[in-house]
């Protein structure tokens, strides 16, 4: 039960993003994720099991889209051996797309092995704010669970601080993406070390393995930047979208929000950039980088290349809540809910072995996949610290699946905040941006 669903999750395109785990909660969850989908049963209907692993700031999601590639870009890709598998992984975000069909990319096809793991990077594409990763890993035994912890240093060896999105396990015969993206005001340093650890089937191995990096500086080019400072109020909501800077990767909407705002905001719905011939450039991931509660930066398509002639920012829905309904508490013993948000979409509270499960109604295209990381006792003490939560998504509703060790919790309530939530606030807003 399940097989086709997980040679189905290995085949797909994964991209992850943003919520901060340990290394030891993403490994866990993933292998978890893995067995669970087998032994997943659940009652009243076949559910697709899905796990939501993390690491750093980390969620996994499926992008399955088609862009034409231009005869100029099929020219390219005969030039460059391999470049075919890398239109493929692109061809969803059209920043990456026009960036390596304006020659934006280095080829790299640099080896390390050790303890029987080979792992390769074929090529790069980086700016000054982020670099995107194509490479592969595999182990000599295919039938292991092998999975990464890649982190990016400076040429002292120094760990930079980065949110990290991408596939992080090893997919037969397939080339994979990983992106970094750097924190705070940094730019991305020339000379860098790509630097590795793995886990089989959850036993971490202390072997480092580690690819040099020198970044062509040709390529490095500038930032385009635009000041807005533009203030919308939607439904008593009021926000500023104070930049957009536009990099060759990706596009920065800096936005922050009142905090006397009644409402908690968790992110924007149809984000986009849209130019004078209705081009569209929208967003590459689900989520955001958060600067404080109040204050995050949402990452579009990057259009740096087409320099259009009209630029507008619009968008007309956002997840939104009342503040004083963040928290799900729950009675575990009781099987009930005691507090949600009051539009009553939580349901059905059931006890599984070592987790509950709960199940949230919305529609699968809502833009919420995680919307907590972790459940809390009345002592604030975290339950099941090294476990992640995973969910079960169907056509209309979402189940999650929460670490609960049953002999090991507390018996009372248990509390989740809500990170993010189905619930919009709808306004049809166009700001010029040129």
């Amino acid at each position: 039960m399940f097989e086709k669903e997980e040679k189905e999750l290995e085949k797909s395109k994964d991209l992850y993003n943003e919520y901060a785990f340990s290394d030891d909660q993403a490994n866990s969850a993933i292998l978890k994720g893995i067995h669970r989908g087998k032994e997943l049963k659940l009652k009243k209907r076949k559910l697709r099991p899905l796990k939501i692993l993390l690491t750093a700031s980390i969620i996994i999601i499926s992008f399955f889209t088609t862009v034409n590639v231009s005869e100029t870009m099929a020219t390219y890709m005969k030039n460059i051996p391999g470049m075919d598998k890398i239109i493929e992984l692109v061809r969803y975000d059209k920043g990456l797309l026009a960036a390596a069909e304006n020659d934006y990319i280095q080829k790299v096809n640099a080896s390390v092995e050790h303890a029987g793991i080979q792992l390769t990077i074929d090529s790069v594409i980086y700016d000054e704010k982020s670099l995107t990763l194509f490479y592969n890993f595999h182990a000599e035994n295919e039938d292991l669970h092998v999975i990464g912890d890649f982190k990016l240093l400076n040429n002292k060896g120094e760990e930079l601080s980065t949110q990290k999105h991408g596939t992080v396990w090893s997919i037969e015969n397939s080339l994979l993406e990983l992106r970094f993206t750097l924190n705070g005001q940094k730019q991305l340093p020339k000379d860098l070390i790509v630097s590795a650890q793995f886990s089989i089937d959850g036993q971490n191995y202390k072997d480092v393995w580690e690819i040099p990096l020198h970044l062509d500086e040709s390529k490095f080019v500038e930032k385009k930047v635009f000041k807005l400072n533009e203030t919308v109020v939607i439904e008593g909501q009021e926000m500023t979208i104070k930049n957009i800077v536009i990099y060759p990767s990706q596009t920065d909407v800096h936005v922050s929000f009142n905090p006397q705002n009644s409402k908690q905001i968790f992110g924007f719905n149809d984000l986009r950039l849209v130019d004078e011939t209705g081009e569209v450039w929208d967003l590459r991931v689900k989520g955001n980088d958060s600067i404080n509660e109040d204050e995050f930066i949402i990452h579009l398509e990057s259009n740096y290349f087409s320099n259009p002639k009209k630029l507008n920012l619009q968008f007309s829905s956002l997840r939104a809540l009342d503040k004083d309904e963040r928290w799900l508490e729950i009675d575990p013993v009781n099987k009930k809910i005691l507090k949600a948000p009051k539009d009553g979409r939580f349901k059905e509270v059931e006890i599984w072995e070592d987790e509950i499960r709960i199940k949230l109604e919305t529609k699968s295209n809502s833009n919420v996949d995680l919307i907590f990381t972790h459940a809390i006792d009345q002592n604030g003490n975290i339950i099941g610290e090294n476990e992640g939560v995973g969910i079960a998504p169907d056509k209309d509703s979402i189940i999650y699946q929460i670490p609960y060790p049953s002999e090991k919790a507390p018996p009372g309530p248990i509390k989740l905040e809500l990170l993010d939530y189905p619930a919009t606030i709808e306004k049809e807003v166009n700001i010029k941006i040129k």
